[in-house]
């Protein structure tokens, strides 16, 4: 490819940019903050990471709540999706071939090399490429092109939209990081396939094909450089199927609906398979969301081996029983897990979960506090962790908490004034290293760019 976009845009510079437009995306569109789905993504992506090629390895992943099909990877690392791709990938190879193709874009930087032809055709500012990039992703797509250049909208949505050649170049390399993976190469002519015949439903494009146009020709390709390697078997996880009826329960389905939707589906499945024990955990949901414990452990309780060994499984038991106030039960579960897994994502926030409910607020925020330095950019946990130590009697910590919280979801004014809070009872309170500490917080959030023109 050659360096010649870095003269356009820093590898450093698409770094800040990159953290900017994912506060920003954050401040302007709802995301999911759930644990399993969070998890998800970040393995899939960690699977084929080793065989893109990709050079940074400081990565941050986002799920948006839209229900509309959408993939997109910006500068510095920041992957995400739609939660409505669920919807439409048959499996994990189809999901994580459109992920091999985002992360194509990121290894040859395709968005440096849209600025410097722009740069050479006809100017255009980094600023108004990203803030129009986040507008399609927060599913504003017209105002997105509209509010480009007014009468130039369509010449934008052209330079949005990657060249042939570089979605080619994507493709191709796409192509080759899922099958280093072990990952089924005809999964990517299928996935496309899938997108083509969705489309046929939409009023409008849905906005990965927008911005990544997907024609038959592209397809045929696809599955002519498929031939080239043998057929991997397709990967359908528990998370998958959990987190697919998951999306079709909150896009899909009507809520008077959900308990017999899944109730049939117990029908068509055999009781020992995957499938039904995925349908069984999403009746449980509903019951827990209906604040029906009881009848969510009784649906648990018919789950067989192993999925009644499965974080998703064990997660959802506890707070079944958190919801019963048998807290003691459910911390002991989690407890018994942990020790096996004690990094699991799940586990460990609904840990804390438990922990706040059953009022033990110092367990629950020295549990949050490890968590947040596991996943420093994660608002959920800062949000959660400024709870906690609120309601512990951790001034300090709750207002640093909250001002993370507010910074990595946009309001950075906001945040400030809760991080000059923490360092004003800090230094009152005289804790010389909590002061240092919320000190360097403070520069770095107080210098970080308040708009992509910064």
């Amino acid at each position: 490819m050659g360096d010649s976009a870095s003269g356009y845009v820093s590898l450093q510079q698409e770094h800040t940019l990159g953290r900017l437009w994912l506060r920003q995306l954050r401040r302007q569109a709802p995301t999911i903050e759930l644990p399993l789905a969070n998890q998800f993504l970040e393995n899939l992506i960690y699977r084929l990471i080793p065989h893109s090629e990709v050079k940074i390895s400081d990565f941050e992943f986002v799920i948006v709540d839209q229900a509309e099909l959408n993939a997109f990877a910006v500068p510095g690392g920041i992957i995400g999706i739609n939660f409505g791709i669920m919807l439409h990938a048959q499996d994990e190879d189809e999901l994580s071939s459109v992920l091999a193709h985002e992360l194509a874009h990121l290894s040859q930087r395709h968005f440096a090399r849209q600025i410097e032809q722009a740069e050479k055709q006809q100017p255009l500012a980094i600023a108004t490429l990203l803030a129009s990039i986040l507008l399609i992703a927060t599913n504003n797509a017209d105002a997105g092109f509209a509010g480009l250049v007014g009468s130039q909208a369509a010449s934008i949505q052209n330079r949005l939209a990657y060249s042939r050649d570089w979605e080619r170049e994507a493709d191709r390399i796409g192509m080759k990081a899922l099958v280093g993976a072990g990952l089924d190469p005809y999964a990517m002519p299928s996935m496309f396939q899938g997108m083509v015949k969705a489309n046929r439903y939409y009023k409008r494009p849905p906005e990965f094909l927008l911005t990544h146009p997907v024609t038959e020709t592209r397809v045929a390709d696809a599955a002519g450089r498929a031939e080239n390697f043998p057929r991997r078997p397709r990967l359908i996880s528990f998370e998958f199927d959990i987190l697919k009826n998951i999306a079709q329960m909150r896009y899909q389905l009507k809520e008077s609906d959900q308990q017999a939707h899944f109730e049939h589906q117990l029908t068509l499945e055999s009781k020992n398979s995957q499938r039904y024990a995925a349908a069984q955990i999403a009746l449980a949901l509903i019951a827990a969301e209906n604040d029906q414990p009881d009848q969510g452990l009784k649906v648990l309780e018919q789950i067989v081996a192993p999925y009644n060994d499965h974080t998703a499984f064990i997660s959802l038991k506890a707070e079944l029983l958190s919801q019963k106030k048998t807290f003691k039960e459910a911390l002991s579960l989690l407890e018994e897990s942990l020790v096996f897994q004690p990094e699991d994502f799940q586990l460990q926030s609904t840990f804390a979960r438990v922990l706040m409910a059953s009022g033990d607020y110092a367990r629950a925020t020295k549990q949050l506090k490890h968590l947040s330095e596991q996943r420093p950019t994660n608002p959920l946990v800062w949000r959660k962790l400024a709870e906690a130590a609120g309601k512990d009697g951790q001034t300090i910590l709750a207002h640093r908490a909250n001002g993370e919280y507010l910074f990595a979801t946009g309001s950075q004014s906001k945040a400030l004034r809760q991080m000059e809070l923490a360092l004003k009872q800090a230094k009152q309170q005289q804790d010389f290293h909590q002061e240092a500490a919320i000190s360097r917080r403070v520069r770095v959030m107080a210098n970080s760019p308040t708009s992509f023109g910064n």
